[in-house]
């Protein structure tokens, strides 16, 4: 009776954790689908066509007369925009992995599971705390470099970086490869980075 449990119960994390794999799958390509990703590698780039808009933007005041905006209102658009979108993304990392932390707690929490399973758990939570340590520390050491805003994400053993930029160049990749590098103890081969415009 008591190996048939520990059997359901390590069958049941193992579901959890293709589960969350899959999730983090799905993650990943939706970002990665995003059309204003621009992907960068060595000295290529892609870059998806918009349409630039006809016509000037002009902005009526009272107080002011006419202002024309130009690029500023659709600079402040796009910014508005791309912050929604490495905010937006920040939150739905941080929820699923708050969720995932949450249900290997309730695991170690349990007096009824095996003590074998509750170290993997635990494992697994100090593994995710210093996955989430380490990317932020990534983003912040990228920001501090002059980027607007930036955004990490790290699998099993590679790692995603979704940088603020127009074009990024050469001497930026390679600073942002080092950080990672650095950082995240990954080889620059697994280090994809993207940029959002």
């Amino acid at each position: 009776m008591v190996l048939r449990r520990k059997t359901v119960v390590l069958s049941l994390l193992v579901l959890l954790l293709i589960v969350i794999a899959v999730v983090n799958h799905n993650l990943g390509r939706e970002i990665a689908g995003d059309n204003s990703l621009t992907f960068v590698k060595d000295e290529v780039s892609w870059e998806p066509d918009v349409p630039e808009p006809e016509g000037d933007l002009a902005l009526d005041s009272e107080d002011t007369g006419n202002i024309e905006i130009e690029e500023g209102v659709e600079t402040s658009a796009a910014g508005l925009a791309t912050s929604s979108f490495f905010i937006q993304s920040r939150l739905d990392r941080n929820k699923n992995r708050s969720f995932y932390i949450e249900t290997l707690n309730g695991i170690v929490s349990d007096p009824n599971i095996d003590s074998g399973v509750k170290e993997m758990a635990q494992a697994e939570m100090l593994s995710l705390i210093k996955k989430s340590e380490t990317e932020s520390i990534i983003e912040n050491l990228i920001k501090a470099k002059g980027f607007k805003d930036a955004l990490v994400i790290m699998g099993e053993d590679s790692v995603n970086v979704i940088v603020d930029s127009e074009k990024l160049t050469q001497a930026q990749v390679a600073q942002i490869k080092d950080i990672v590098t650095r950082e995240a103890d990954v080889e620059t081969d697994k280090i994809k980075i993207m940029e959002k415009q």
